[in-house]
């Protein structure tokens, strides 16, 4: 995906996580019980519609492409997890793009360890742009908790790594 078309898909994303993305219908939650259990549906719950409606896109392109993997079917369900419960506000998503872009120096510095991140003494944005940029990370540890399986968790840990063990899921995820 070129710049400008990877500008464009974060700024859809973020007037869909303004609100403007309707919540999943019963059938729609019917689809995501099938491949998540009670905790992990809870943990999916936690995220916004815009989340929801956008890791279901995800799912359902992986189906389309012959994947019928209860791991990576999961997976896909929860791999933006992470951001989730307020951690992730929606100004994050376009500024870690233009970091990426433009300072990612400034960027790299300006994160926090996902081990420190909810220490008192670091200023909200600087949690949240961390929260952002480690959100895979953040995300498995919660898929983990919530009793997925090692691959699954693992899955959500390098799903944004082209060429890691969550490549199909990557692929998928750069165009929903």
């Amino acid at each position: 995906m070129n710049f400008v078309a990877t500008v464009m898909y974060r700024l859809r994303q973020v007037r869909q996580q303004l609100g403007f993305v309707p919540p999943l219908s019963t059938e729609d939650y019917r689809e995501v019980e099938r491949w998540l259990s009670r905790p992990a549906l809870n943990l999916f719950r936690t995220m916004t519609p815009a989340d929801q409606q956008h890791s279901l896109r995800v799912c359902r392109g992986l189906q389309a492409r012959g994947c019928q993997e209860h791991d990576l079917l999961a997976a896909a369900l929860l791999h933006d997890v992470g951001k989730a419960e307020g951690r992730v506000p929606f100004w994050t998503r376009p500024m870690i793009v233009l970091g990426k872009k433009f300072t990612p120096s400034l960027l790299q510095r300006s994160v926090i360890d996902p081990e420190h991140i909810e220490h008192a003494r670091y200023p909200r944005w600087r949690r949240a742009l961390s929260y952002a940029w480690y959100h895979a990370e953040v995300g498995a540890s919660l898929a983990a908790a919530a009793g997925l399986s090692e691959r699954a968790v693992l899955y959500i840990r390098t799903h944004h790594q082209p060429h890691g063990p969550a490549a199909e899921l990557y692929l998928v995820d750069e165009v929903s």
